[in-house]
């Protein structure tokens, strides 16, 4: 047996000891899997569309993962996308990039921590390409932006176009390269003493849309820095920045360059039709038309507004993508839809960017009668739920007055935002808004497609008294209340147990005392009795003090009996009441008669004691001074209450007169001690009759209910009364 124990303690103890190695060895993997900066994302997706990479958080902006590539279509400023750890110290991050749009900026973010939505709204350093003077900057971003160096691209910086981007950190050296697709290498260094010595890595922009693709992070050392410092080109010359008209014509050169690109190429189509003018066309009949209009929305459905109204675009073609703020010129099949139109079959050009159209601010009534359809709005609604679909969608339900409409983000980063809105809140939103079945659904008469988290702002929060925290507020109260029962139950059990034991003692040290000298006081004086003469006058006053003593033991041994409560919880108030009756006229000739009405409760054992005395009193005092035939003991169950009634046949006597002794205030002493009445009728020649009636403890939402009632009743008779 000692063996069989031993050998499953031993057995144990491996067992923990290997499970605490285990753990060990987890922890410590992770912390230097943490350390090592290995990433790689082709943003390639699997069967059920989710990207194969995840870890991707989105602080801003509209991100979507499309053809091999991450793109954000937004011109958010500041828009991040972070990945990698936070403990992450030396290493390289290297991408292609693409600018979408002209005068903004997009690039790689290294060391970074505590990033938030807003512009440069977190700490570490970023490189990136500007197409504004067609430059590779690099700088750090403290919540602000400082920027060390702007070294001008050669020969610059075009939208549409690959550039390969690396960026380097080791040690306190920081050094960014972009590569042209022709091999034109520039390269950007910056020493910073105080430097961020870790943080993750990520991808931004900044007013622009962007494309990244084959983002591979990698450790770095000094030799890679060494190789990036010998692969840089020539240094071009220090012109300083200056807007035109200074006599430096690299700087005109760099201004207005990208105005030239801009104004290149784009031979319109004269012959556009305002877009509210395809609604008097031919229906049933798809037209050619051309048109020209601000995208709106690039997914799920490419929309585009002039000044008159909205378009959807289906199918369309892009020679190179487009973003939402893009002037673009389609040209395609016209079909009438119930409020607007349709292109079909679209060839999508772009003219110019950065021409953003602002939202018509409406109410959702307005909206539901379909004027704003393929528009950009903005309303107002309560949020009733949000119900996510798919791997990367949320539908949001809101109220507005009697309208109910509903919200849709189909983008990964805006669905996340979204999630953390609370139900009841108050939003004021942005969008598409969309008459279409497929998207306004549940016999909604809109849908509004969101483009970004700048879309959806919380203009008031949820009303506190809602439905959830009225329930929780019920729930807080009844455990409260419940707590304060069972606490004040617990301390009343506690003290009546205290007396209950201490009048056990008492009756231990009475019987162990007082009735113990009463019976060795009535021995020594029967044995006196008997060596007297029993014609002399002392034997008859030893038998009469004999007889007297004799008498105080059986009254002291009652007494006993009656401050042991042990009978009466076993039996049960009535048949405790009987019982002590019976011995109280010792077979005589008055007759007892017990009737219990209503349905036995469990009676406290302080009320429950008290009435036991009162009507052992009242028998007592029956049997002493009445000399009835009968006594009647009479218990009735109520539901708040309790009442014993004890009457007897005798000679009676007058309450109101000055004959109430001892007995008869001991039991009004008692009564008032658990708040109870007592009535005591009684006449001379008539019998009496003892009836005390009290009040059972309820739980404490009744009780108090209970009481409030009583308290009502009592002013009203009061009042009557007065």
């Amino acid at each position: 047996m000692k063996r069989a124990r031993r050998w499953i303690l031993w057995t144990a103890a491996a067992t923990a000891a290997l499970l605490s190695a285990g753990s060990a060895f987890t922890l410590l993997y992770r912390s230097w899997t943490e350390r090592k900066p290995y990433f790689h994302d082709s943003f390639n997706r699997d069967q059920e569309g989710q990207p194969r990479q995840g870890g991707w958080q989105a602080f801003g902006g509209t991100w979507q993962a499309v053809d091999g590539a991450m793109q954000n279509i937004s011109d958010d400023r500041g828009a991040k996308l972070m990945n990698g750890s936070t403990r992450w110290h030396n290493y390289i991050v290297e991408a292609d990039i693409q600018l979408l749009a002209e005068a903004g900026d997009a690039g790689i973010v290294i060391r970074a921590s505590q990033e938030e939505v807003g512009v440069d709204s977190y700490h570490g350093y970023f490189a990136g390409l500007r197409d504004l003077d067609d430059t590779l900057i690099l700088g750090r971003a403290d919540y602000g932006w400082h920027e060390f160096q702007a070294i001008p691209v050669q020969p610059g910086v075009h939208t549409a176009t690959w550039y390969h981007l690396k960026f380097l950190a080791y040690e306190c050296s920081f050094a960014a390269s972009s590569t042209t697709a022709n091999g034109e290498i520039t390269t950007a260094i910056l020493q910073d003493p105080a430097c961020i010595s870790e943080g993750r890595f990520g991808l931004q922009s900044y007013s622009t849309g962007a494309v990244w693709r084959n983002v591979v992070v990698r450790p770095a050392s000094q030799s890679d820095l060494r190789a990036m410092l010998s692969a840089r080109g020539p240094k071009p010359p220090d012109h300083p920045l200056s807007w035109p008209g200074v006599s430096d014509p690299w700087s005109e050169q760099r201004y207005f360059e990208p105005m030239r690109r801009e104004l290149q190429g784009h031979k319109t189509d004269l012959n556009t039709l305002p877009i509210a003018n395809l609604r008097i066309l031919a229906p049933n009949h798809p037209s050619q038309v051309t048109i020209h209009g601000v995208v709106t929305l690039v997914s799920p459905i490419l929309f585009v507004q002039d000044s008159t109204g909205g378009i959807a675009i289906l199918a369309a073609h892009t020679a190179q993508p487009v973003q939402i703020g893009d002037a673009v010129e389609a040209r395609g099949d016209a079909e009438l839809h119930d409020f607007s139109s349709v292109l079909r079959n679209a060839d999508v050009r772009l003219l110019w960017s950065h021409t953003p159209v602002p939202p018509v601010s409406v109410t959702a009534s307005q909206a539901a009668t379909g004027a704003f359809d393929a528009q950009f709005i903005e309303t107002e609604g309560r949020l009733v739920s949000q119900q996510r679909t798919g791997a990367h969608s949320v539908v949001l339900k809101l109220d507005e007055g009697n309208q109910s409409f509903v919200a849709i983000a189909e983008y990964p980063s805006l669905a996340e935002t979204l999630n953390t809105l609370k139900v009841g809140s108050r939003l004021r939103l942005r969008g598409i808004c969309v008459t279409d079945r497929a998207f306004a659904r549940d016999e909604m008469p809109f849908a509004l497609l969101m483009r970004s988290v700048e879309d959806a702002q919380m203009v008031e929060p949820p009303p506190w008294w809602n439905t959830q925290h009225v329930v929780e507020l019920i729930i807080s109260l009844l455990t409260f209340s419940l707590g304060i029962q069972l606490a004040y139950t617990s301390v009343k059990r506690s003290r009546l147990r205290a007396v209950m034991e201490e009048r056990e003692r008492l009756a231990l040290e009475m019987h162990d005392t007082l009735a113990q000298s009463f019976a060795g006081l009535g021995f020594q004086l029967e044995a006196l009795s008997g060596q007297v003469e029993p014609d002399s006058p002392m034997r008859k006053q030893l038998e009469s003090t004999v007889d007297m003593v004799r008498s105080g033991h059986a009254e002291a041994r009652r007494n006993i009996a009656a401050m042991r409560p042990g009978n009466m919880e076993q039996m049960g108030l009535a048949k405790a009441l009987e019982e002590a009756a019976k011995t109280i006229v010792q077979d005589g000739p008055i007759a007892i008669e017990m009737s219990v009405r209503g349905e036995a409760k469990q009676i406290p054992l302080r009320i429950g004691d008290t009435l036991f005395r009162i009507g052992q009193e009242a028998i007592a005092n029956a049997v002493r001074h009445a000399h009835p035939r009968t006594i009647q003991l009479r218990l009735v169950y109520g539901r708040p209450s309790v009442k014993l009634t004890v009457r007897d046949d005798g000679d009676g006597f007058s309450p109101q007169g000055e004959t109430a002794g001892f007995g008869i205030r001991g039991m009004k002493r008692r009564a008032d001690g658990i708040a109870a009445t007592l009535r005591i009728r009684s006449s001379p020649g008539h019998g009496t009759s003892v009836a005390v009636r009290a009040m059972l403890p309820q739980p404490l939402l009744s009780s108090w209910w209970w009481r409030t009632v009583r308290l009502g009743t009592w002013r009203w008779r009061r009042h009557g009364k007065a």
